[in-house]
């Protein structure tokens, strides 16, 4: 496994413990994401409750101008790797026209090239991670295989944003690390695990049924409550 990526697991791992912060957590998964791919930058774009989108965190200073032309003119591989929850490559931006203000946004600041991978929570097309680079055709197969896991490591952390931006930041985020530390017991109590592995069974659960993960968190402790004698 990718060291890069290794690192980005230990650093969500921390944060649904209870360590460091929603805004930083997805900074340092952006970053190692940008190390691991290659590409020149990258920034994470997130929609809030009413759909609007923004870049909450980001590599470069270049990538929120960059994407600002895709809000302003509701359209973008950003966007729509959002909304479709599709994976949307551009490996040539002087010739490709899918998108004309972000293409003339890009040569603007040197991008010849981007990718998007859509960030989705239960099934929710909450964003996308995006990807930039100044050479054309950059991102191969082997690029977007990387970026697709990193994307899923922003999915654990980036359900925790909605609810800072609701002004529950702290409450919610503790409330559902609490719930998962719960989960975690049963689960080590159950299968005779550890503590890391059994958040990484939740996480796969989490992934395989496109559910929050303080979703199955609370599932399992409920029942267990519920199987609990009187």
């Amino acid at each position: 496994m990718d060291d890069a990526l290794m690192r980005a697991m230990d650093v969500v791992h921390s944060f649904v413990q209870g360590e460091g912060d929603v805004e930083g957590t997805l900074r340092d998964v952006t970053e190692l994401a940008v190390e691991a791919v290659g590409a020149d930058m990258a920034g994470l774009t997130i929609r809030d409750e009413r759909g609007r989108p923004s870049t909450v965190v980001y590599t470069d200073r270049m990538v929120p101008e960059i994407d600002e032309t895709q809000y302003d003119n509701d359209r973008g591989p950003c966007l729509e790797s959002s909304r479709t929850q599709q994976v949307l490559v551009a490996d040539d931006l002087r010739t490709d026209d899918r998108w004309p203000e972000f293409a003339a946004a890009a040569r603007e600041h040197g991008v010849l090239s981007s990718l998007s991978m859509p960030v989705v929570v239960a099934a929710h097309g909450l964003g996308a991670l995006n990807f930039y680079a100044g050479t054309p055709g950059f991102f191969d197969a082997d690029a977007r295989r990387l970026a697709d896991l990193f994307a899923g490591q922003c999915a654990v952390a980036s359900q925790y944003w909605t609810a800072s931006n609701e002004s529950m930041n702290l409450a919610a985020a503790m409330k559902s690390r609490a719930i998962i530390e719960q989960a975690k017991g049963v689960i080590m109590a159950t299968t005779r695990c550890t503590a890391d592995e059994a958040f990484d069974l939740l996480r796969v659960q989490s992934q395989q049924e496109n559910r929050k993960l303080r979703d199955i968190a609370d599932e399992i402790v409920n029942r267990q409550t519920r199987s609990s004698p009187a």
